[in-house]
């Protein structure tokens, strides 16, 4: 098996009005009652409409892992035995510095004071993704674990803080507005090449453009 059985799965708000209670599964149909507000219950259609899709596109146990952003959703879906973790997030201000205390290591921190402020929000995102989408392919503890991974400035640029086991890990910039990320874990050593994931748009919606902003892969335990 290899990285290309690794795909990631795009949704605008279009996809909502594909969004039917009679897909959802256990859990979702006892969750849905409790989404009330307009935003929430946008990015909750939108986002299981996407996974009922992805669920037809790939059927069978494999891994999956789900993120939404204002209105917007990734799904990535891989082999069975892989671990997979998404992260999508609109590219809007922030507290940088406020945050980056909360989630970021020393390091990280350091890097992202030493950049002008447009560069140093599209650097927090790339790292907030990463780290959002460590916490779900490894089960870590949100948010106590987020400083935990991440990346590593080193001489030749930035290197890859996974947690433990090898790990491979891509960031996008998707259209204007947004940073996504996926890392994902094959139990396959012959499955971890440098090949990146593929996207394709979901649900009848339009795929944005997608630039590539970042590939690592670790060779050890």
């Amino acid at each position: 098996m290899g990285v290309q059985e690794l795909l990631i799965w795009w949704a605008d708000p279009s996809a909502a009005s594909l969004y039917g209670v009679e897909h959802l599964s256990a859990d979702d149909a006892l969750r849905a009652p409790a989404i009330r507000s307009g935003k929430a219950q946008r990015d909750w259609q939108v986002s299981r409409a996407l996974l009922q899709h992805g669920r037809a596109a790939r059927p069978g146990s494999g891994a999956t892992s789900l993120s939404h952003s204002s209105g917007h959703a990734l799904l990535a879906t891989a082999p069975p035995g892989w671990k997979v973790g998404v992260d999508l997030e609109a590219t809007r201000p922030r507290n940088v510095d406020g945050l980056a205390q909360w989630v970021c290591s020393r390091a990280e921190r350091d890097l992202l004071a030493s950049l002008p402020e447009e560069a140093r929000l599209l650097r927090f995102y790339q790292l907030w993704t990463l780290k959002e989408a460590f916490i779900k392919a490894a089960g870590l503890d949100f948010p106590a674990d987020m400083a935990s991974v991440g990346l590593n400035p080193i001489s030749t640029g930035l290197a890859l803080r996974p947690p433990a086991g090898r790990w491979s890990a891509c960031s996008y910039r998707a259209g204007a507005g947004w940073m996504a990320s996926v890392v994902w874990q094959a139990p396959d050593a012959s499955a971890r090449g440098p090949m990146e994931p593929a996207w394709h748009g979901a649900a009848g919606c339009a795929l944005p453009e997608v630039e590539l902003a970042g590939q690592w892969r670790t060779d050890s335990a």
